[in-house]
């Protein structure tokens, strides 16, 4: 698997920007929570993940057919402030705590459009093709590489990452805001949500059939 793209999308920085703009000097709690909420969803990251997807048909009277394509993801994560309570920022003249949701996926988008067989090691089609791997088998690899990416998204750094980015715009802004001191934390999570969990189910279902 390979990680391709880090970056942060521009239409975060613009409606940050309105936030800053249409606050006060002297903001109080449910102005922010309320101009916070209106941003809903926050991307402050976002990863492009490929993987190889391979298989191999063995045939003892013909040659073996194989397949090799390479998959693509795209993975957003950041934090839902519409999930923002009112206890979790604190006001002290220009002195403000918050405390944010945890870091969640908030994108997944697996398209087919970014499935490419990889040509050169490919040879489908056996003699006669008795072994030819057909479609049914290529769908079973593309959700097994679906499946390897989603379980992998804990392990790429997505939410260290998503914080920091998260902590740095959120500062930018609210020091725009008229606040000197700012405190950004994070509330604990056990797990990454997904916010696909049954989705997330099926393709567990699906791996453990095919290791039985």
């Amino acid at each position: 698997m390979k990680l391709i793209i880090e970056r942060i999308g521009v239409f975060i920085l613009i409606s940050l920007l309105f936030f800053s703009t249409s606050c006060n000097r002297n903001p109080d709690r449910a102005l922010v929570i309320s101009k916070l909420k209106n941003s809903a969803k926050l991307a402050t990251v976002e990863y492009v993940v490929t993987k190889v997807i391979t298989t191999r048909d063995q045939n003892w009277l013909a040659k073996d057919a194989y397949f090799f394509a390479e998959t693509e993801a795209t993975i957003k994560a950041g934090i839902d402030l519409d999930k923002l309570q009112e206890d979790d920022i604190k006001i002290d003249g220009t002195r403000i705590s918050i405390v944010l949701p945890p870091i969640e996926i908030i994108n997944f988008s697996y398209p087919a459009e970014g499935f490419k067989v990889i040509e050169k090691y490919t040879d489908q089609a056996a003699i006669f093709k008795w072994n030819s791997i057909n479609v049914a088998t290529k769908d079973d690899l593309y959700r097994q590489g679906e499946a390897d990416i989603r379980q992998s998204i804990a392990d790429l750094g997505i939410v260290k990452t998503a914080q920091k980015n998260t902590r740095l715009l959120l500062t930018t802004i609210l020091r725009l805001s008229g606040f000197d001191e700012i405190y950004i934390s994070f509330k604990k999570s056990e797990k990454l949500n997904t916010q696909d969990e049954n989705l997330l189910k099926e393709l567990q279902e699906f791996l453990n059939r095919k290791k039985s």
